[in-house]
């Protein structure tokens, strides 16, 4: 089962891969969006901005094994239909709808994750889900020369649908029957004042930010920077996926605020030797590995600081909405740095992040009884 869910997490990942991997062909395809074609790819985004702060409570009200089960099938088919590769406008119509269908299977699967995992083994599991975005980019890569030989951008559109419908239908059988709904009305601004005035809903999303902030960005600056081979780009998520993955077996006996402020210490230590040994990238996979402990300890920290359904997919619908804030801000922010400042500009800023997330964290588990 927790397989099953993490191959739902992979094709949702994929939203954004499909498209970020294939861009250039985007733009061959759409000559007429300009420099609107690259928005497409943040749409998926931009609607986890908007809606992330209700998805947990509309996900706990639907059901979260009903609301999978439906967001899967929806992005099937979304993807199927833009295989058709519509006008520019209707294309950005449909990745709104998918937007919609990502921020469900991001909210549902890790609840559901949470759910059916002991207390002891959690942390691994949350690990394993923190992982699951640089697993999907690797395996995207992987899989995208094959597909666009098939049938170029159509292919990759339709491989992406099939395979979600084929997952919605085996987590059809998997999950089980009954669904516990949480039946309270839905206000917009009462779940953003939920989540962001209760420190143990909040206190997640309040680490996962400034990782999201920092780390796709620095996949964007450092290949210009340091001058980057691309085996050496490809090989920095992997090395963030197999420190994910083993902060989630460190988690089992640090607690998820501690290790979140563990990871951002050691991040900034780091920094400092990034700083002390440039050009060097030796220190650029010591950055990555420490740095993917503060996913793991996030998503970790939903079900250790809240007990009920609705609280852990409200808490999972605010670490989406914030991690969307990061992934939208973090690119723009470190690339002006870059250019005005260097690489010791950039290091500033994310010093400066990680020394945000310390702060907010820390005050978050000082309020938390």
């Amino acid at each position: 089962m927790i397989f099953a869910l993490l191959v739902a997490g992979l094709f949702a990942a994929a939203q954004f891969g499909k498209l970020t991997l294939t861009l250039p062909i985007l733009r061959d395809t759409y000559p007429e969006g300009g420099a609107f074609v690259p928005v497409l790819i943040s749409i998926v985004g931009m609607m986890g901005i908007v809606l992330g702060a209700v998805a947990g409570a509309v996900v706990a009200k639907i059901g979260v094994t009903r609301a999978l089960s439906g967001a899967l099938l929806m992005g099937g088919i979304i993807s199927l239909l833009e295989a058709a590769l519509p006008n520019i406008y209707i294309f950005s119509v449909l990745r709104a709808l998918e937007g919609v269908s990502h921020l469900a299977i991001v909210v549902a699967a890790p609840t559901l994750m949470a759910s059916i995992s002991s207390d002891a083994d959690r942390p691994v599991v949350m690990g394993i889900w923190a992982a699951f975005f640089g697993i999907s980019v690797a395996i995207t890569a992987m899989l995208l020369p094959w597909l666009l030989s098939l049938g170029g951008l159509s292919a990759v559109f339709i491989g992406h649908g099939s395979g979600m419908l084929v997952v919605a239908a085996i987590l059809y059988v998997m999950l089980p029957k009954s669904d516990t709904t949480e039946p309270a009305p839905i206000s917009y601004l009462a779940e953003h004042r939920a989540i962001y005035s209760t420190p143990r809903l909040l206190i997640p999303g309040a680490g996962f930010v400034w990782y999201t902030i920092t780390y796709v960005a620095l996949l964007a600056v450092l290949p210009v920077a340091l001058d980057l081979s691309v085996w050496a780009i490809t090989a920095l998520p992997l090395v963030s996926i197999v420190g994910t993955l083993i902060a989630g077996f460190v988690g089992k006996r640090i607690a998820p605020d501690r290790l979140v402020g563990l990871g951002f210490i050691a991040s900034i230590f780091m920094s400092g030797v990034i700083f002390l040994a440039s050009p060097a990238i030796w220190p650029l996979y010591g950055l990555f590995f420490v740095m993917s402990f503060i996913p793991a300890a996030s998503f970790a920290g939903i079900s250790h600081f809240n007990d009920s359904t609705i609280g852990r997919a409200r808490a999972t619908g605010g670490i989406a909405q914030l991690g969307n804030v990061g992934t939208t801000l973090g690119t723009p922010v470190f690339v002006l740095t870059f250019d005005y400042f260097g690489l010791n500009g950039a290091l500033v800023i994310m010093v400066l992040f990680f020394g945000l997330g310390i702060l907010l964290t820390t005050l978050l588990r000082a309020k938390i009884k």
